[in-house]
């Protein structure tokens, strides 16, 4: 059992973020008590102590004493930060506050137990209730996570960490109310309890499938987007090999075509107008969409390069809303442009403008053929600690669930047109990749649109000044025959 929650726990350190390193560590701390009984239960007596070398046999009985001190007097504090910290919605302000006065309690804790006792022995009663309060408080905060989430996405990726709430409910009903006395002896066991810490194998091994499941199938604590971006950045790898070998045997047909064409036009010199004329129409537009074709595989299967300068963000985006005018007149869709955070971004601009040109063209296709007028699509900045964030967000037709999975895949497209070969999220999202940052969804509603959003490390962001990241956000809306 220990040997899964340590597995699992260093597997979602190795992947951390910010918000989950808590519930990594939590998942880590809650296998000491495990390894603590299985060592004095199981293993010392199996394979007895008595030949170990006295060392070896003192530093794993420390070893079980201290796992059991953590988890007793350090894991309900990791676990109640688990939960603060998964609370996107709060200020770093108040989680830095709420951190800062919930750590000297355990440290009190810890304290008087190891003045006033000795640190083998453990009398639940001295501190099971303060280990409660602090579990409780845990809890409220994994609930807070969940239900101040508006985003439908959003919420749904914070239901799942709602398991380890009752997990923990479950551990201080087992091994602190459970637990009345427990003594740790020189490899002897004296424990008066009610039994119920014998089901705990149960609840471990079903808590570590559940994560594992929601790993593999749904993502959990964003692990499964590293893993997924990976797996497209190695995709769109692999594809640019198979599409230069695509584009050679295309382009040798094209020749072949063209040939046909040149001689359609020599029919028509020498006095066969009809035959020649049909043969000039089927070739000529077999060769401008293979072309077409060839052209928009290679300009996005093709490994990105960045050219990274130093560009003003409001020039950056203005210029995409210029080149979107005249696509923007014929749908009859608004551009809405809202800067929360000016300054300068270090990018590839070439790049980035194509990205969201890219994501400006999905989102007018999304919209609905009867929106008319009330079709719009917004571009708008902002910025915190960590990243700073453009986010394209239209009133469109939304993205079904089914595909939010698949849509940065190569070649994926829920298009019915013939000429969309599914590249054009793949390379946004390889675009992104390069420049350290990511292509997300945080939210998609079926019917009422959807939000992408790109991701820019922090230290590719120059503010333009402290005073303007506290104003409000400008907003204007681009008349496509006025841009001006």
């Amino acid at each position: 059992m220990f040997l899964s929650l340590w597995s699992l726990g260093l597997f979602i350190l190795f992947n951390r973020t910010r918000s989950n390193i808590w519930i990594g560590l939590t998942i880590l701390l809650g296998g000491s008590a495990s390894y603590a009984f299985s060592m004095h239960l199981s293993i010392i007596p199996f394979i007895g102590h008595a030949w170990m070398p006295v060392l070896l046999s003192e530093a794993l009985y420390i070893s079980t004493v201290i796992g059991m001190n953590v988890y007793y007097f350090i894991l309900p504090f990791v676990f109640c930060m688990g939960g603060l910290w998964l609370n996107d919605n709060m200020s770093y302000r108040w989680k830095w506050i709420w951190s800062a006065a919930l750590c000297p309690g355990m440290g009190v804790l810890l304290a008087d137990h190891l003045i006033h006792g000795s640190w083998n022995i453990f009398e639940l009663s001295r501190f099971r209730w303060w280990d409660g309060l602090y579990i409780a408080i845990g809890c409220f905060f994994y609930l807070l996570a969940y239900f101040s989430d508006r985003n439908g996405l959003g919420r749904r990726a914070h239901r799942r960490p709602l398991l380890f709430p009752l997990v923990m409910i479950w551990a201080f009903m087992s091994d602190f109310v459970g637990f009345n006395y427990l003594e740790l002896g020189w490899w002897a066991f004296d424990l008066r309890s009610n039994g119920m810490w014998h089901a705990n194998f149960i609840v471990i091994l079903g808590t570590v499938a559940i994560v594992l499941l929601f790993t593999i199938r749904n993502g959990f604590l964003g692990i499964k987007l590293r893993i997924e971006r990976q797996r497209i950045d190695h995709s769109i790898r692999t594809l640019t090999m198979g599409v230069s070998i695509l584009n050679h045997s295309i382009k040798n047909e094209i020749q072949k075509i063209d040939y046909l064409a040149e001689k359609s036009r020599t029919l028509l010199s020498s006095g066969q107008p009809e035959r020649a004329m049909q043969t000039i129409g089927q070739v000529h537009g077999l060769t401008a969409h293979l072309l077409h074709m060839v052209n928009r595989i290679k300009d996005k299967a093709e490994d990105v390069v960045l050219d990274e300068s130093e560009t003003d963000v409001r020039e950056l985006v203005d210029s995409v809303a210029v080149s979107a005018r005249s696509l923007m007149e014929e749908k009859s869709v608004s551009l809405l442009i809202s800067y929360g955070a000016e300054g300068r971004l270090t990018c590839d601009a070439v790049h980035i403008r194509e990205t969201l040109s890219n994501l400006i063209r999905n989102a007018i296709d999304a919209m609905k053929p009867e929106a008319g007028n009330g079709g719009y699509v917004e571009l708008y900045t902002s910025t915190n600690r960590r990243e700073f964030r453009i986010a394209v967000r239209d009133n469109g037709s939304g993205i079904p669930p089914e595909h939010l999975s698949r849509i940065f895949e190569p070649f994926f497209t829920t298009k019915k047109n013939a000429l969309n070969y599914g590249l054009g999220l793949s390379y946004c999202s390889s675009v992104m990749s390069k420049h350290g940052g990511k292509l997300s969804v945080p939210e998609s509603v079926p019917g009422q649109g959807t939000t992408i959003m790109l991701h820019f490390p922090k230290r590719k962001f120059k503010p333009a000044s402290v005073q303007s990241l506290t104003l409000p956000r400008e907003q204007r809306r681009l008349d496509p025959l006025n841009p001006s």
